[in-house]
């Protein structure tokens, strides 16, 4: 049998990010492990860069214990990219969970994220469109 090569077809590219960052195309397969403890702000590549199928997954790996992690679009070149949904798994009536039609960031707060909570991100080459879960409301606010 054959050996598998590093990156073969069932791995996923894994990398930790511990401080700010802009993604490029070559991210586009990644699972991102935020282990920023004190914070930072990872920005998207344009949608025209990214292009069709791009997709990235974002988990939180270490509690934010200051400052937020934000996700933002790339804002030289995009306006209200970002599409979708997070839904809570606390149990809060009131809210089902923050979405939008059209947004610049979402914004993870650092005393409401819990490890494992995620979002995910596929480009259509026109739009961001995420979905993700948290287990606490209000972990993901988006604007």
């Amino acid at each position: 049998m054959a050996k598998l090569g590093r990156y073969s077809a069932d791995r996923k590219k894994v990398e930790s990010i511990t401080a700010t960052k802009s993604l490029t195309t070559a991210d586009c397969g990644s699972l991102l492990v935020l282990n920023a403890a004190a914070g930072c702000t990872v920005t998207l590549p344009s949608v025209a860069d990214a292009g069709k199928g791009w997709w990235v997954r974002f988990v939180i790996g270490t509690n934010c214990s200051s400052n937020t992690i934000v996700i933002t679009e790339k804002t030289s070149a995009d306006t209200d990219v970002l599409i979708g949904g997070i839904n809570e798994l606390e149990v809060d009536t009131s809210d089902d969970g923050p979405s939008t039609t059209g947004a610049t960031t979402i914004t993870i707060a650092n005393a409401l994220d819990t490890v494992g909570d995620f979002v995910e991100f596929i480009c259509d080459g026109s739009n961001f469109y995420f979905h993700g879960q948290t287990k606490l409301d209000g972990c993901m606010t988006i604007a």
